[in-house]
């Protein structure tokens, strides 16, 4: 588990697209000052990179078809709540924030993914183990 927690939290490939792409920032009506490359947003990556992870996660551990809509409805309210805030302050254009949501999709499902994987094998071992024993 501390594996997966350290690739998902320092890998930042938000910023290696942004030095490919080399996007500029809107330059129209923007309410706050940001250097940096635009396409695509680090904010929208990290939104959803974090709010599906934390659902990934608590799905398991939330027993009712409620509660789970619950957690999916919040999860999805932050992930476009701040995707606009991005457009709203005139930091980014609507493209950067849904290339943000594609990129760290793709990052999510690997991450999930190689998790997974690993629980596998690890489970694999604790039977192997178990049943010499």
């Amino acid at each position: 588990m501390r594996i997966f927690h350290q690739a998902v939290l320092l890998f930042r490939p938000h910023q290696a697209l942004k030095q490919f792409f080399h996007r500029t920032r809107p330059d129209l009506h923007r309410l706050i000052e940001i250097e940096g490359y635009s396409f695509p947003s680090g904010h929208a990556m990290s939104a959803c990179t974090v709010y599906g992870m934390l659902s990934f996660l608590l799905w398991r551990h939330i027993p009712t078809r409620w509660g789970r809509g619950i957690l999916i409805l919040i999860s999805i309210t932050m992930i476009l709540t701040i995707g606009m805030s991005r457009i709203y302050l005139g930091v980014h254009y609507p493209s950067d924030i849904i290339g943000g949501y594609f990129a760290s999709g793709f990052w999510l499902a690997m991450a999930i993914w190689f998790y997974q994987r690993y629980q596998e094998k690890r489970d694999k071992r604790k039977q192997i183990s178990g049943s010499k024993g």
